[in-house]
């Protein structure tokens, strides 16, 4: 019954409420990345998540506890990644605009 009850939840909880701009989320990822506040806070919540899970806890709680430091992990790794697709971009339009000036100047 637990486990009818838990699969229902999540099909209601998979219906989309609403759109989601992922325009806003990217630039939310890449302009925190760089930042140190946001470094801070991830270091800060895995220590927490650690020493909740070293002082001992049931299995449902660790298994919470373990999904929870996964998701931290791929809030990291994906603003890391949106941070260095837009750096990328950059140094490509600077390399393309350096180009053009180079032709033009020998024209």
């Amino acid at each position: 019954m637990r486990l009818f009850l838990t699969n229902i939840l999540l099909r209601l909880l998979s219906i989309p409420r609403g759109k989601v701009n992922e325009g806003r989320i990217l630039k939310w990822f890449w302009t925190s990345y760089p930042q140190q506040g946001f470094k801070d806070y991830i270091m800060k919540r895995d220590m927490a998540l650690l020493q909740q899970m070293g002082n001992g806890v049931d299995r449902e709680q660790y298994l919470a506890l373990l999904g929870q430091r996964i998701e931290l992990g791929l809030l990291l790794t994906q603003a890391k990644r949106s941070y260095q697709k837009v750096e990328d971009q950059r140094e490509e339009k600077i390399k393309m605009i350096k180009k053009t000036s180079k032709n033009n100047i020998k024209e």
